[in-house]
């Protein structure tokens, strides 16, 4: 037997496996990294496949935003998801009105936060930033209902604020925009 057809012999008899699903035979390899992977670890780019670890480090450059800049985006858009919230909750839009008027709401916080941390982003800062808005726009609309109906209990008060479509639709179409604009590279 000649010596390449005992490397291909020694070849097909390894049997490798998965780094992340040590169960799994496969004999695709990273091409960065060169490490196993199956084909659920398995991300094709447009130079081959790569491992998800890789992949992650190579997304890791674009995302240049700290802790700090994760609490001004969530600061941020929180106070102004609070008076998102309760103008919402102040003047009666209509279901119509309030998709309308959401859709430059939403880009206008988004612009402010993102000026506010120096158009930093971190790999959640979407999603904080969302959160921001909801929560901030939920709290701003039961300040406003408990100041305009001040003796009601608060059990009370929380559905009567919750079953406003058009402050939910308001408020969710704003924390949609801002989310899509930091997701935006």
């Amino acid at each position: 037997m000649s010596t390449t057809e005992q490397s291909i012999a020694t070849t097909a008899e390894e049997v490798h496996y998965c780094e992340v699903h040590p169960e799994r035979e496969t004999s695709l390899r990273c091409n960065k990294c060169g490490r196993y992977m199956c084909v659920q670890c398995a991300v094709l780019t447009p130079v081959g496949y790569r491992c998800k670890q890789c992949v992650r480090q190579h997304e890791d450059k674009f995302y240049s935003g700290t802790n700090t800049d994760y609490i001004m985006v969530f600061a941020a858009c929180a106070v102004a998801g609070g008076i998102v919230g309760f103008v919402s909750n102040l003047i009666p839009l209509g279901f119509l009105f309030a998709f309308i008027i959401a859709i430059p709401v939403g880009g206008f916080v988004s612009e402010v936060a993102l000026r506010l941390v120096k158009r930093r982003r971190g790999r959640y800062s979407g999603e904080i930033a969302a959160a921001g808005v909801v929560l901030g726009g939920l709290a701003g609309g039961i300040i406003q209902a408990a100041s305009l109906y001040a003796g009601i209990p608060f059990d009370v008060l929380m559905p009567l604020v919750l079953s406003n479509i058009s402050l939910l639709i308001y408020v969710g179409v704003v924390a949609f925009i801002v989310y899509g604009r930091f997701r935006m590279r």
